[in-house]
């Protein structure tokens, strides 16, 4: 991973958790803006590259950087790909958290740095491509966004790509229909909308679906939202989506505490997940020795 992109990447997280410490789940609404890397792994290096990742984010905790972090990895979608989600209140937080984070960096030596420059030097074997992405929030189209992110352990991003000039279209589309049927049909479920405003075409949409489990998938939440909707409701929702999108994915990435880097009072709220315990290696039991009679005579 490359160290400049990385610090830039790992840096707003710490200003939005800190705000969220001290609330509710259900007060806790999600961060102004979001930046946010993909990384193509080569095939076959994904576990190679997660150590790497993880060496990284144990740097960054000897060094007590400001810098945070959630890191991902794939369960439906392209396996050789991996997300950071950063988070902020403005993007001067991202300035002054960088600027910090780098003169901390600057100041590595010895075992640590040797360790920097290991990292540094395996990357470009590691990766095929890295896309950053700039986000905002988009409160008017998000349904029930307010959870606590340190219990759950996915996210479903829906990225939306919409025609250019039909943003408005599209936004109605969501607001007074998408939102609406999922109201109406008791929804059990939360997401965060942003859109892209750099690193992407600007009519980029993202959707970030948090859960605590793969089993939520069993609630069939899109059908019954479809349900909901009135015949007319259905022509018009198909007729405004079959205008103002061009492609709609959705892909699942797990949260991965070892590549993550993150506060200790957000992982305080369910440390048994983010601070797992060390697995204990087992030692190999003694040998017992054989001792072997020892022949006195000739047989009889």
């Amino acid at each position: 991973m490359k160290k400049s992109l990385l610090l830039v990447v790992a840096s707003l997280f710490v200003s939005c958790l800190s705000q969220a410490i001290a609330q509710t789940p259900d007060e806790m609404g999600p961060p102004r803006v979001l930046l946010i890397v993909r990384e193509e792994i080569k095939p076959g290096m994904m576990p190679a590259h997660n150590r790497h990742s993880a060496g990284y984010s144990g740097i960054f905790g000897k060094l007590k950087t400001p810098n945070h972090r959630i890191a991902m990895i794939p369960v439906a979608g392209n396996e050789n790909e991996v997300l950071y989600v950063t988070a902020g209140e403005s993007f001067a937080d991202l300035e002054m958290i960088t600027k910090e984070t780098d003169r901390k960096m600057a100041g590595r030596n010895g075992t640590m740095g040797a360790e920097l420059a290991r990292l540094d030097k395996e990357a470009p074997d590691l990766h095929s491509g890295m896309r950053d992405m700039l986000a905002v929030y988009r409160p008017e189209l998000s349904f029930k966004p307010g959870v606590d992110i340190a219990q759950m352990r996915y996210f479903a991003i829906t990225t939306v790509r919409v025609r250019p000039g039909q943003d408005d279209n599209y936004s109605e589309y969501v607001k007074t229909l998408l939102n609406a049927a999922r109201e109406k049909a008791k929804a059990e479920t939360h997401v965060a909308a942003y859109q892209v405003i750099a690193g992407m075409p600007g009519t980029t949409y993202m959707f970030f679906r948090s859960m605590k489990s793969l089993a939520e998938y069993d609630l069939r939440i899109g059908p019954r939202v479809r349900e909901a909707m009135t015949d007319d409701q259905k022509k018009k929702a198909d007729k405004m989506a079959g205008e103002s999108v061009i492609v709609s994915e959705t892909s699942i990435y797990a949260f991965n505490p070892s590549m993550s880097y993150l506060p200790k009072e957000f992982t305080a709220r369910d440390s048994s997940f983010w601070n797992p315990a060390p697995e204990a290696v087992a030692k190999p039991k003694p040998k017992k020795r054989v001792v072997k009679p020892t022949t006195t005579g000739a047989a009889q």
